[in-house]
């Protein structure tokens, strides 16, 4: 161990590093444990939560650096209003969680005191403010916003742009049905549109602190081979940016008390962790909290524009946000909103007639309780009890996976979902004027999906929708399910489970879903070396793999056959949305289900196997190659990563293998354009025995966002080859 040095200690905290780099604070009471966290945040990632707060509140362009996306993402974080209601959220904490919330900020606070000047602070000229409880609630609705809210506006945009775009509306209903059996299409094909951000916004987005994708699952004691209760759990985010979106910590206080895993910079929340008696860890849900209404709209009034609610024309209020930017003028952006939402742009653009606005249910008060939550779980004394303190959480739309000493396992979720009036799913805009419409309260958290201690010994969770039965429709998207069924097949098989077995479970790269559609297809597959290569596959995503690739370019030749004609989505849509630029998996789950009906005909009464043998006949054209050849990426910086400074200094790695696919249980998945590069994949691996006081863990990345310290990517090596590192309160 070796010792960091506090150099002024406001209390009483001993501060090491393992041999790993990991930091473990010892001290005698909770609230000093926070201090050192708060402490070792800023020190080895100052730069990582100052431009995540900067980001968040709209405050980039200014702070940061006067470039087109950062005024881009201010603007629409600025109208979204992650900024607006802190200091109220603060007022509402008890007296404990604002103690520990200020015990945690005093140690950011001295740690950005503490720290040399980063290079990204440096080259932006950054000032830093004080950190504040504020600070951490606009980074917890950050982390709530950032990651479904977003996925979840973006295919509510693609399906009115696909109206918009003039795809045969029996197609639609079809490709999503049930969710747009009662939708009007006239109305929406009359709705204005703002356009899209641009790919370089996105991308930005995409670095911010958030939860995405995850796998999560726990085996009862009767199941393990050490009669201990078993916990894995990886969430899924963007990889290949380092440094690491988690920082792992170890704290320990009150003789025996300790908790250590995946902590976020900026927040005093472990996100997947353990303690004496419990380990959690979660998943996205993927509930549906974001609604776009369709406003009528005029000029007129007091603040220039006006809608309606039935016959009767109301004043919008108006806020005018000040955008600052570097050595510019500053501009002034008008935002529009009422109690239904915020319009989704400046109503002048278009003029008198329809438009959207956005409700999310994470801007309504309360939202602070979100973070305090993370806090009360790691004192909960068992899974029962921490079930039910996650079930009131407000945001993010969770699914909490427990596992105890006593041996008990639980899956509690959480969200604050909107009871929608009018019978609507979600998944469309639908009419403000009309007040049925509108949000009716919210569902009553004793309704969403739990279980405790299931017969079968464990249970999983991997994104899947989850919609209790005649209960609430929580999760309006389609979602697949494959890693979840991959996940599950797997636990049935292992009566006495293991680490190990957790471990190689954690990178599978089998996919259910390779396995069910050549089960489907296969028959009408012309015999020939395709048909072969593709029967003897084992469905794995091996980097070594010509298999993958094979199977991979035909699916996308049936979807492109499926789909890409001029009675569909088109052939360039679909190329793009069935792509690594474009990529829907919302689409691409409901193209699944037209090819694994039985029915040999397609919904246009066309034949399904001589479409499967079109897609087959070229497919045999591009046969060749691995699996790494086309699934790839490069390890590059946060901060300096595309730009030419950061190239010269060695920011960028060599091009990298990434295993697995979306469908498989290591979630390898790689987005490629012209001119970006992301990827969606396990960003934090953990397991424990909650019956031994350790965990095993790896990250893409290391402690410190320094791309000079050895501490940069010092974990990097064990996430791509699969060793685990043991983690324990007692180094």
């Amino acid at each position: 161990m070796k010792p960091i040095a506090v150099p002024n200690p406001a209390r009483r905290v001993n501060i090491a590093r393992d041999e790993n780099g990991v930091p473990h604070v010892r001290s005698q009471t909770w609230l000093d444990a926070l201090y050192g966290l708060g402490f070792m945040h800023a020190l080895d990632r100052g730069a990582q939560l100052l431009f995540s707060r900067s980001v968040a509140s709209g405050r980039g362009c200014e702070q940061i650096a006067n470039s087109p996306e950062l005024l881009e993402t201010d603007r629409f974080f600025r109208r979204i209003g992650l900024h607006q209601g802190l200091d109220r959220e603060v007022d509402l904490l008890s007296e404990q969680h604002r103690s520990e919330l200020n015990a945690y900020c005093e140690g950011v606070n001295e740690g950005l005191m503490s720290m040399p000047t980063s290079l990204p602070i440096w080259a932006t000229g950054f000032h830093p403010t004080l950190w504040n409880p504020q600070a951490v609630l606009l980074i917890g609705k950050l982390l709530s916003f950032g990651g479904l809210a977003i996925s979840q506006m973006q295919n509510e945009r693609m399906i009115v742009e696909l109206i918009h775009a003039g795809v045969d509306e029996t197609l639609l209903r079809e490709l999503f049905s049930p969710r747009l059996d009662d939708v009007d299409f006239d109305l929406l094909r009359r709705v204005h549109m703002t356009n899209q951000m641009s790919d370089d916004a996105l991308e930005l987005l995409s670095d911010l602190p958030r939860l995405a994708g995850s796998n999560a699952w726990a085996v009862s004691g009767q199941r393990s081979a050490s009669g201990g209760a078993l916990l894995a759990s990886d969430p899924h985010l963007e990889v290949n940016r380092l440094p690491a979106i988690w920082y792992e910590a170890v704290l320990a206080w009150d003789d025996g008390q300790y908790v250590m895993g995946a902590t976020l910079p900026g927040c005093p929340l472990f996100a997947v962790a353990r303690t004496p008696r419990l380990a959690w860890g979660v998943t996205y849900m993927k509930g549906d909290t974001v609604d776009y209404f369709i406003e009528d709209c005029r000029p007129g009034g007091e603040t220039g524009w006006q809608y309606r609610r039935s016959g009767t024309w109301h004043d919008f209020v108006r806020r005018d946000e000040t955008i600052g930017r570097k050595s510019a003028e500053p501009v002034v952006m008008p935002v529009y909103e009422n109690p239904q939402g915020v319009l989704d742009g400046n109503p002048e653009q278009f003029g008198s007639g329809l438009q959207l606005s956005l409700a999310w249910s994470g801007n309504h008060e309360g939202f602070g309780q979100a973070i305090t939550t993370w806090l009360d779980v790691i004192k909960a004394p068992s899974a029962a009890s921490a079930m039910d303190v996650a079930a009131t959480c407000a945001q993010p739309t969770l699914c909490w996976v427990f596992a105890d000493r006593e041996n008990h396992i639980g899956l509690q979720s959480c969200g604050r979902f909107p009871v929608r009036g009018g019978g609507h799913s979600g998944l469309t805009p639908i009419p403000a004027w009309e007040p049925r419409n509108h949000w009716q309260g919210w569902v009553d958290h004793r309704k969403l999906p739990r279980q405790y201690d299931p017969p079968c010994g464990f249970l999983a969770t991997a994104n899947e929708a989850m919609n209790p039965d005649g209960g609430p429709l929580l999760v309006s998207q389609l979602l697949p399910s494959w890693r979840k069924q991959r996940i599950e097949q797997r636990l049935a098989e292992l009566p006495q489970a293991t680490l190990d077995d957790m471990q190689n479970l954690q990178y599978d790269v089998c996919s259910v879903h390779a396995r069910k559609l050549l089960e489907a297809i296969l028959p009408e597959v012309p015999e020939g070396p395709l048909k072969d290569e593709l029967a003897a596959w084992d469905c794995c995503y091996d980097p070594d793999s010509p298999e993958a690739v094979v199977f991979q370019r035909l699916y996308r030749q049936l979807l492109i056959e499926l789909l890409g004609h001029d009675h569909g989505i088109g052939w360039r849509r679909m190329v793009y949305l069935a792509s690594r630029v474009g990529f829907s998996a919302m689409l691409l789950i409901s193209a699944d289900r037209l090819l694994l009906d039985p029915s040999p005909t397609l919904w246009d009464g066309r034949d399904k196997g001589e479409l499967i043998r079109r897609a087959a006949s070229q497919t045999e054209q591009q046969m060749g190659g691995l699996w790494s050849d086309v699934n790839n990426f490069h390890f590059t910086d946060r901060f300096f990563g595309n730009h030419q400074v950061g190239r010269m200094l060695g920011y960028n790695s060599r091009k990298i293998a990434m295993p697995g696919c979306n469908t498989t249980p290591f979630q390898g998945h790689v987005l490629q354009t012209a001119t970006r590069e992301s990827t969606f994949a396990p960003s934090y691996h953990f397991v424990t025995d909650v019956s031994q006081d350790e965990a095993w863990t790896n990250l893409p990345g290391g402690p410190s966002e320094n791309r000079f310290s050895k501490l940069y990517k010092n974990d990097v090596t064990r996430w791509m080859t699969g060793e685990y590192k043991r983690l324990s309160a007692d180094c």
